[in-house]
């Protein structure tokens, strides 16, 4: 799963390519002829009582009609390269209706449009998870699916492709049990809440991926005038030259890389199934696995709580060890078998973090790419032996936890076996460098590399990406030009697990992105977002509760925006949290209050100020609501003196203020609250919405 950037060192800025936007990317066939964007089709749903932007392509210097049966029509004139746009009046929430598009002798039609109020979802995995991405990984998943019926949802969703072609074959779902399954769970759960409250359609936007960092969804220009990234990437259009310099920059980096380390890297690859990194003799049923360790997972160091024995973490825990867990590792077993007269089946439920090759027998059974799908491979009865058989699983992680996300199943018509992770031989092969660029085959046992962590962080120079989800403007490019400028009433957003790491530059980076976002489509409309939830990061440099602070501070960067706070739903070893209903709800609280004016409570409580007593601190909040209130006793407050040291402080709610102290700090200065990556948050309001974490060393 992706979640961050590995920690090597970079020695010189990575530089990442990504293709430039084409007018006509996400339109369906010949330029000669009327076309629009897939963005437009049957069912879609309209922004209501606004001029809405149509787009497309027709012949050279031809006129283009558009006409909505509500008796409003609007003609624009398409210029030498037959490219045109224009704006159609809409009328208040209502339908269904027709839009038809005339040039000359060419109509389009659509049929069962919508009016109504239309939001665009975006973010990583969080934001991308759908109703039906995993078994049992979405609260009360099975009713949620089988009673989704409002025909007056829709939802259009941006594939996951950087090629282009893949959306040129999408168009708007209505809401029903089998096409909900394919909607983005917030997303849903966003829409739904609104259209209960509304009575009127909605129409979501889904464009999303998973695994991204913020500066992948930042358009080049903007890049190009933030501080923090204007000397960082090149201002050159020229991807094709630009492409080529960097594969042979690669080439050299890769020779220093050999002689300083006797490394061999590898670009990492878009299509997985051929990789081979020297490595494939490890899947034959004769290869000699005698000197392999076995999988040994641990426990963590100051509980006595199991970690998931497939993650790689629990066996490689060392503080900043990237290097292991961010890798490559091979898994060999034996597998009993009697009975060879049936098909077998490897199952994984909850899917393998980030991409397997499985081999039976040397035969692969099996590839998927996808961190979070089920691995169901099946084993044909005629490459089974009866008695000892082999199987051999590749896994790459590529970022962030990884490895098994459930037990490995051996199933057949007559049994279910799990075969369990101890049994299995290791080998650590290769890791991945900081900005996935590189795989970066080794030498050493795995001893050997913690001993060498640092060295290597020092010295190994990092590659370029090219043609990667993570490249910056890729997201924006790939993802959100097919769908601009698209009439929208807002926006949601779930991102910033993948930036915990850089966590000091998000706030530029973000609140740049929501003014690049809003520059692209003319207008100042609202933006929601979801602060990243609580969860067990496993070194010390991924801070997300500073992240979380990060996204508190932007709501007074930028003007009508609004962030839902999740500190109550985390999990501890899961970034995914089941409960997407109420992310869902709480952005749609959001926009509730502040665009439909139903006066609400749609926020937790937020630091406002402190005050210091003589032995106590009190703090004030913003957005209490009713009052304050607590589940349980208040918790994860700290507080410390002038030497900046912080200390488990003791709590309790005052007039609707929280007084903090601890004997052990006896003139208080600063104080925080919910100050680590894994916790659960105890202070709320009476609204039910829990407070966001803070420091006051951080400021307002």
């Amino acid at each position: 799963m992706i979640i961050h950037m590995a920690k090597v060192k970079i020695t010189n800025w990575t530089i990442i390519i990504s293709l430039t936007f084409s007018f006509i990317s996400c339109i369906k066939k010949d330029l000669d002829s009327l076309l629009v964007p897939s963005v437009f089709s049957d069912h879609m749903v309209l922004q209501q009582q606004v001029d809405v932007p149509f787009w497309g392509t027709s012949k050279a210097n031809h006129e283009v009609t558009v006409s909505g049966s509500w008796g409003i029509s609007a003609t624009s004139k398409a210029n030498e390269k037959g490219e045109w746009d224009l704006s159609l009046n809409t009328p208040v929430a209502g339908g269904p209706y027709t839009v038809t598009i005339k040039s000359y002798d060419e109509e389009i039609k659509f049929k069962n449009v919508l009016i109504g109020e239309v939001w665009l979802a975006s973010g990583q995995s969080n934001m991308e998870y759908k109703l039906d991405h995993c078994i049992e990984c979405i609260d009360n998943q099975k009713v949620e699916i089988a009673s989704a019926n409002y025909p007056d949802i829709r939802m259009f969703t941006v594939p996951m492709d950087l090629s282009g072609e893949a959306i040129k074959n999408e168009s708007w779902l209505i809401t029903n049990p089998k096409n909900v399954k394919k909607f983005s769970a917030v997303a849903y759960f966003f829409a739904r809440h609104l259209h209960e409250k509304l009575k009127v359609p909605i129409g979501i936007i889904n464009s999303s991926w998973g695994g991204t960092r913020v500066e992948a969804w930042i358009s080049h220009n903007k890049l190009l005038n933030l501080d923090l990234t204007k000397n960082r990437i090149p201002d050159i259009d020229d991807y094709d030259s630009l492409k080529n310099e960097f594969l042979r920059l690669n080439d050299s980096i890769n020779n220093l890389n050999e002689k300083d380390f006797g490394f061999q890297t590898y670009q990492v690859p878009s299509i997985w199934t051929d990789f081979n990194i020297g490595d494939l003799r490890f899947k034959d049923v004769d290869f000699d696995d005698s000197s392999w360790p076995y999988w040994n997972p641990k426990h963590h160091s100051n509980e006595n709580e199991k970690v998931n024995e497939g993650r790689f973490e629990s066996v490689f825990d060392e503080i900043d060890a990237s290097l292991l867990s961010d890798a490559v590792i091979w898994f060999r077993t034996e597998v009993m078998i009697n009975d060879i007269n049936d098909d077998y089946h490897i199952n994984i439920t909850r899917g393998i973090d980030d991409v397997d090759q499985t081999y039976f027998n040397g035969i692969l059974i099996g590839n998927e790419s996808d961190w979070s799908l089920e691995r169901d491979y099946k084993i044909p009865k005629k490459i089974l032996k009866k008695g000892k058989n082999t199987l051999a699983i590749r896994v790459t992680d590529l970022g962030g936890p990884g490895g098994f996300n459930s037990p490995v199943l051996l199933k057949s018509s007559l049994e279910i076996r799990e075969l369990p992770l101890r049994s299995f031989k290791y080998r650590h092969e290769a890791f991945i460098t900081t900005q996935r660029s590189f795989i970066v085959k080794h030498n050493y046992s795995a001893d050997e590399l913690i001993q060498k962590t640092q060295q290597i962080n020092d010295k190994l120079r990092e590659g370029y990406l090219i043609d990667d989800p993570n490249a910056y403007s890729m997201q924006f490019d790939k993802m959100l030009n097919p769908i601009l400028p698209y009439g929208i009433k807002g926006a949601i957003w779930y991102q910033g697990e993948a930036n915990v790491v850089n966590y000091n530059e998000y706030q530029e980076l973000f609140t740049g992105m929501i003014e690049d976002w809003r520059d692209h489509w003319g207008y100042d409309f609202s933006f929601y977002y979801a602060q990243i939830a609580p969860f067990d990061y496993a070194e010390k440099s991924e801070r997300s509760h500073e992240l979380r602070d990060t996204q508190r501070k932007s709501l007074k960067v930028v003007s009508n925006t609004g962030m839902a706070t999740l500190l109550d739903i985390g999990e501890k070893d899961d970034i995914h949290p089941a409960n997407k209903q109420d992310v869902g709800k709480r952005l749609a609280l959001l926009a509730l209050d502040n665009d439909y004016n139903f006066d609400l409570v749609s926020s937790g409580p937020l630091y406002k100020n402190h005050v210091i007593f003589n032995d106590y601190i009190q703090v004030d909040f913003e957005n209490i609501g009713s009052g304050l209130v607590s589940r349980g006793i208040l918790k994860d407050f700290e507080i410390a003196g002038a030497d900046s040291i912080f200390l488990a402080a003791k709590a309790e709610i005052v007039n609707n203020k929280v007084r903090v102290w601890s004997n052990k700090v006896s003139e208080p200065i600063h104080v925080r609250y919910g100050w680590k990556n894994w916790m659960v948050g105890t202070l709320f309001n009476k609204e039910k919405l829990p407070a966001s974490s803070f420091n006051s060393i951080n400021g307002n």
